[in-house]
């Protein structure tokens, strides 16, 4: 017996060790599925249930852990800083064609994108503008993002639009130029052209076609990179491709709409051995080519991308001069927009009621989490959804990407994502505080304070020991929209700062915010290494003359962080507003008490006096001292004690022999 529990021993010290060794080198990922799911009308089904849904994981079941609903055409869908899972998300990319476009159409892609974005979107839908040219590529003007005003000052300049927010969230044919009276010279045939000067129109033909398909290709290849970049952006992507289009001829070559005659030059050329008179591209197409809008298809399909185009030509001729065929001028629209499951609109009026159908399918979607395990950075997963509702047609992401890889403007993408999505961010850990001060103008005083973990900093910058900090703070209003913004880079170099950093940095900035309510997002992001922190706060800005208390403002001692200053935006000139008897102090963001040892805070109420006000607070405090200046009253208590059991501060301030009351709590850490 003493031998066996000894092997048993034994075998449970190399499970044990192998079950740390796993612990260390397995990571679980979570996925979320996005799905809807309409009946043969096109209309959601609603009412559906996490067991009736099947996921597939490169053909492997998963089991469905997490179930979420997302209604757009629900009431509570209006507020744009709303949480939102953000693979739900709606997200349309406004695409200006510079290629194959001319200043006159270029005015009517304006116009078009402008009417997209009154008729289609949505307050939780998230839009951006890029251009694509053959000489730059493709150029992201504004990142996704429930800001209107960037998208519509992008819209209105997208040649040459340069936005100032770090995140990005704040000619004719030559051939056809020919045209005119041609004389029949002598010895020519009926349309007037001798066998001779056939030879070389065909072959400047020939050279013409060469270079448009260049030029075609060249777009096609932008647009794969494009589609593989959105891989970056969580949820479905729509690209709203505002084109004149190309010939598809010179890509899939000449259909059975091409003209007679040219069917008849190519049989007696064949016929007469003349083969150099055939050009094989023209006839059955290129096959280079198609290759570059298969591989354009498949990039959008792993990305969750859906190219729709809209025709910004306008008015088109039937008859091709050049060719003397009927031809139908926007097919290479339709090559494009087939290819990954979008369709063509002939103009602006078509989205209303086309478009509009394509986005009612959408309006209702299913969310399906499930757990993985990582096993390759960038690795490609296929995904499979089956519903089991007789007749239903389900539209689910194909499939996503395994994280830890990505270019330069992936990173970008996904940072404005982190911002835009409130997307959690373990990687740094952040507390944040933002307290609004009333001012003597219309906008208040809203300092805004980070306290940013030294030790996940200093990991964030890797054994490089060298590094830079971006550190960005938005306050984005109900509707969507930035209404301030500050931005600082922080070079880091851990040899130098030495101890400094032990604790942290502690950034303090202040911005000006109108009465509102507003999500005060901050991100801290180490640019060499994608490794982020993210954290949110509501607050509200008061009216002029209301009643309003601040949160519990925990005072500390001075020197346990490194101090960054960054911008102010008040424009009053307020001066700085943590002051207590004549000492200015800095609140703590993430408030950590030990049991037994009391702690001091101060409360700012507005609009009212001290000797007309009582105060409670749970866990109990003691009142230290109350005054009061002008029109702002100062409580400083004392937190003597707390029950471990205590989550949060909750302070009540009230008039006195009124019912009239305003509370404020933080979470609270009890040691």
């Amino acid at each position: 017996m003493r031998k066996v529990s000894q092997c048993a021993a034994i075998v449970l010290s190399i499970a044990a060790a192998a079950s740390a060794q796993l612990k260390e080198s397995i990571t679980i990922n979570h996925v979320d599925v996005p799905v809807t799911v309409v009946d043969r009308s096109g209309n959601p089904i609603r009412g559906l249930q996490a067991k009736d849904f099947q996921v597939f994981d490169e053909g492997k079941e998963c089991q469905v852990r997490s179930f979420d609903i997302v209604d757009f055409a629900s009431p509570a869908s209006v507020k744009a800083t709303s949480p939102l899972n953000p693979v739900a998300r709606r997200n349309f990319l406004i695409l200006f064609d510079l290629t194959f476009s001319t200043p006159q159409t270029v005015v009517r892609a304006q116009a078009a994108a402008s009417d997209f974005l009154k008729k289609m979107v949505g307050p939780r839908d998230r839009v951006g503008v890029a251009t694509l040219d053959n000489e730059h590529g493709f150029h992201l003007l504004s990142a996704f993002t429930t800001d209107r005003r960037i998208i519509v000052a992008a819209i209105k300049n997208p040649k040459s639009f340069r936005g100032f927010d770090p995140l990005q969230v704040a000619g004719t044919d030559p051939l056809e130029e020919v045209a005119g009276d041609l004389t029949a010279p002598p010895g020519g045939d009926a349309l007037g052209i001798s066998a001779d000067f056939k030879e070389i129109l065909r072959g400047s033909a020939r050279l013409e076609d060469d270079y448009s398909r260049d030029k075609i290709d060249r777009q096609v290849t932008s647009l794969t990179g494009l589609a593989t970049t959105l891989r970056a952006v969580a949820g479905q992507k729509h690209i709203v491709f505002l084109s004149e289009g190309f010939e598809s001829r010179l890509i899939q070559g000449r259909d059975a709409r091409g003209g007679q005659t040219e069917k008849t030059e190519e049989n007696t050329a064949v016929e007469a051995g003349q083969t150099w008179k055939i050009n094989n591209d023209d006839r059955y197409g290129n096959s280079a080519s198609m290759s570059l809008i298969t591989r354009l298809a498949e990039a959008a399909r792993r990305s969750d991308v859906i190219l729709d185009a809209v025709d910004i030509h306008g008015l088109r001729s039937d008859v091709d001069a050049r060719k003397g065929v009927v031809q139908k001028s926007n097919e290479g629209l339709h090559l494009l927009a087939g290819s990954t499951g979008g369709y063509v609109f002939q103009n602006s009026n078509d989205l209303s009621s086309d478009f509009g159908r394509v986005l009612k399918a959408q309006e209702f979607v299913y969310v399906l989490g499930f757990q993985t395990t990582a096993q390759k950075p960038g690795k490609f997963h296929a995904l499979k959804v089956h519903v089991d509702v007789p007749g239903a047609r389900v539209t689910a992401r194909t499939g996503y990407y395994e994280g830890g890889t990505g270019n330069v403007l992936e990173r970008a993408l996904s940072s404005a994502e982190v911002m835009i999505n409130d997307i959690p961010q373990d990687a740094i850990r952040l507390e944040s505080l933002a307290a609004p001060f009333p001012t003597t103008g219309a906008s208040s005083q809203v300092p805004v304070i980070l306290e940013v973990n030294g030790q996940d900093l200093a990991a964030a910058v890797g054994t490089a020991r060298r590094g830079t900090a971006e550190i960005f703070v938005y306050a984005f209003d109900e509707d969507g929209l930035v209404r301030d913004s500050t931005y600082q880079r922080l070079a880091l170099d851990l040899a130098k700062l030495g101890d400094s950093l032990k604790n942290g940095i502690k950034y303090y900035a202040t911005l000006s915010l109108p009465p509102g309510r507003y999500a005060i997002k901050s991100l801290v992001n180490v640019a060499e290494t994608a490794k982020k922190g993210f954290v949110r706060k509501d607050i509200v800005v008061p009216a002029a003359g209301d009643v309003a208390i601040s949160q519990p403002l925990f005072l500390e001692e001075p020197g346990k962080w490194l101090m960054i200053r960054g911008s102010s935006h008040d424009k009053t000139n307020a001066g700085y507003p943590f002051v207590v008897n004549g000492q200015a102090f800095i609140p703590s963001a993430g408030v950590s008490v030990r049991r037994g040892e009391p702690r001091t805070f101060a409360v700012f109420v507005e609009n009212a006096s001290p000797d007309e006000l009582s105060v409670e607070s749970s866990p109990k405090s003691t009142i230290v001292s109350q005054t009061g200046s002008g029109l702002r009253s100062l409580l400083l208590l004392r937190l003597d004690s707390a029950d471990a059991s205590a989550a949060a501060l909750d302070v009540v301030v009230r008039k006195r022999g009124s019912d009239d009351l305003r509370k404020s709590s933080i979470p609270l850490t009890i040691q």
